[in-house]
């Protein structure tokens, strides 16, 4: 009997201590959700009222959605998805909508040193990227940052976004299906999300450059102490690979063009412009070494990828590197070996003005476009080169930024 009552005793201890420690933590009291019939666009402010809030206290997210979207599940969920604040006090918290899902339910969690409780559910309009499409980036007279979408069709602009001081993007980045433009401003990692309409610095001092690493990262080129180093940043949840780095004199770094580098295999590709009115490719081997390239007599030079045919195999093709190089009012699209003797070979194309900004699009496999924003006589237009087709076009009307980029 005195042994039945002491496991009787030491269950319901044991039971207690189970139950305090699952037992949903109250940190605020007297919660005001939205009103269940709202529904917020991506990056609409959301505003939730209690007693009780903390100064570090953070909002995280579950994500469920049930209407099928194109390029993604029919069905399905994300969680861990902290929200970003914007606004904070004793007594409300106001954070953004999320971006990048279709439309969904969203559980809302209050975090506060490692435990959670909910606070209620809000509803959110399809957020996906949309298709890509071409953005125009410039300084207004105000030196706020002007982000516009571009019409391929017909040139016409229409504004996304304004920027504030201090909030520009330059180097322009746009990762395929992220929702984001990527880029440098003021020595740091800096992004805009076009699902969202969200401004972010992420930091990472000392940033020179920006430009592609794969179809899921960007990387970021930052200098210190003698050095240009590689960090890169992925857009899902994968981690990053270990930074590479090269050693580089300062007096060559600083002859380095702000434009988005390009990586072709193993070798990322930027452009020197010299002070002798020369400029020439700088190469930096992922796997060790860095070298410049074919200097040659230029106002300009950006590089870009293409595909070509293989030689033994015409129907396969391969990529392969090349600069945009401007001279005498007019540029080149000229094929650059940067495996070989470090020249430049053969020219695809030639089009009027100055380069200012390259960008490439694939629409389809049988299409491989580059677009280049050039100046002459004071006018900027967008010039269009179909590395597939081997066609030409121009679009319509002037255009008054500065850099051009592709991004969904």
């Amino acid at each position: 009997m005195r042994k039945m009552l002491f496991l009787l005793l030491s269950g319901a201890i044991f039971g207690a201590c189970s139950s305090d420690k699952d037992r949903v933590p109250v940190f605020v009291k007297n919660v005001v959700m939205p009103p269940d019939s709202w529904v917020f666009a991506p990056g609409d402010g959301v505003t939730v009222s209690a007693e009780g809030f903390e100064a570090d206290d953070e909002i995280m997210l579950e994500i469920h959605w049930q209407e099928s979207a194109e390029g993604f599940a029919p069905e399905g969920y994300a969680k861990g998805v902290r929200g970003i604040v914007t606004v904070r006090s004793a007594t409300s918290v106001t954070f953004l909508a999320p971006g990048h899902y279709p439309a969904s339910t969203v559980r809302v969690l209050l975090l506060r040193r490692g435990r959670m409780m909910p606070l209620g559910k809000i509803r959110v309009a399809n957020g996906t990227p949309k298709a890509e499409a071409l953005y125009g980036i410039s300084k207004s007279d105000t030196d706020e940052t002007l982000i516009e979408r571009i019409d391929l069709s017909t040139g016409g602009v229409t504004r996304v976004a304004t920027l504030g001081i201090g909030r520009g993007i330059a180097c322009a980045v746009g990762l395929p299906g992220s929702g984001w433009i990527y880029g440098v401003c003021s020595g740091s990692m800096a992004g805009f999300d076009l699902t969202m309409n969200y401004y972010d610095d992420f930091g990472y001092r000392n940033s020179l450059l920006a430009g592609h690493i794969s179809d899921s990262s960007v990387g970021l080129i930052s200098h210190d102490a003698g050095r240009l180093t590689l960090t890169t940043r992925s857009a899902t949840r994968s981690p990053s690979p270990v930074p590479v780095s090269w050693q580089v004199p300062d007096e060559v770094v600083q002859t380095l063009a702000v434009q988005p580098f390009v990586r072709v295999g193993s070798d990322l590709l930027l452009a020197q412009r010299n002070a002798d009115g020369t400029c020439a490719p700088l190469v930096l081997r992922v796997y060790g070494g860095a070298g410049p390239g074919e200097a040659v007599g230029a106002d300009a030079m950006i590089p870009f990828w293409t595909v070509v045919a293989s030689a033994d195999e015409p129907e396969k093709r391969y990529q392969v590197g090349g600069y945009a190089v401007s001279a005498g009012g007019k540029t080149q699209l000229r094929l650059f070996n940067a495996a070989g003797d470090g020249a430049f070979s053969e020219t695809l194309a030639e089009v009027p003005g100055t380069a200012l900004s390259v960008t490439e699009y694939a629409p389809d496999k049988d299409s491989l476009e580059i677009y280049l924003l050039c100046e002459a006589d004071g006018m900027r237009r967008i010039h269009v080169y179909d590395a597939l087709k081997k066609t030409q076009r121009t679009l319509p009307g002037e255009f008054g930024c500065s850099e051009i980029v592709m991004a969904k």
